[in-house]
């Protein structure tokens, strides 16, 4: 059957396919590297594949939620003039079979140093045996000032979210001990706590929460600490 298409019609069309064809440049410059000199800021999304990471109430896995925020963090910050690199991109480890946390990790490593990354962040989502504990905490790497200053800075934005800063506290983690640059890892919220989760599953929320980890970030690369 051979349909016709009125003049209007195919003008309506083209207008179309010329909006869709200007979004689609655009989105597809900006994870691209600004410049040769631009911050690099490596996204890593925890756990991911066979490795579900805290599981909460209903199923709920960790490695969704932290791939969902990372997601939104990395669009939002090329915004920026940064250039940004997740660890993984879906729901694959960045590792080759056979999977072992060790390998995992290391594989991390491998690619923020391939990368030469300026910043490490990490983004996970926290559990605790009572269900009493919430909020979002940042850990930075032991013994780093400069990693101190980044979870800083973070964690005083995310304060926005719930009115109150949580002291950044120092960890010794594979991924950030071996990252090589100021490193973190921000533990979004806790599964085992009610709100949180209905929170976290929330696709606002997560925007909120990636807004709020993306002004850390920029405020740190600005004032150079």
């Amino acid at each position: 059957m051979k349909f016709t298409l009125s003049l209007r019609t195919w003008m309506v069309l083209a207008f179309v396919g010329i909006i869709i064809s200007l979004l689609s440049a655009r989105l597809s410059t900006k994870l691209l590297p600004v410049s040769d000199t631009s911050p690099v800021v490596v996204i890593d999304p925890g756990h991911g594949g066979q490795d579900p990471g805290a599981v909460g109430a209903n199923g709920v896995y960790e490695k969704n939620i932290n791939l969902s925020v990372s997601l939104i963090l990395a669009t939002l910050l090329p915004q920026k003039q940064l250039t940004v690199y997740l660890t993984r991109s879906n729901d694959q480890l960045p590792s080759s079979p056979p999977f072992t946390t060790l390998r995992d990790l290391q594989q991390r490593v491998l690619l923020s140093r391939r990368w030469h990354a300026t910043i490490f962040v990490s983004i996970h989502t926290n559990s605790e045996p009572t269900g009493t504990v919430q909020g979002p905490i940042v850990y930075y790497r032991s013994g780093s000032p400069l990693s101190l200053a980044l979870a800083t800075n973070v964690s005083q934005a995310l304060s926005t979210l719930n009115g109150r800063v949580i002291p950044p506290r120092p960890i010794h983690q594979l991924v950030l001990e071996q990252a090589g640059v100021p490193a973190i890892n921000v533990e979004v919220g806790f599964l085992t706590h009610p709100l949180d989760q209905s929170r976290l599953v929330n696709s606002s929320y997560q925007t909120q929460i990636a807004q709020a980890v993306s002004l850390g970030i920029l405020h740190y690369l600005r004032r150079g600490q």
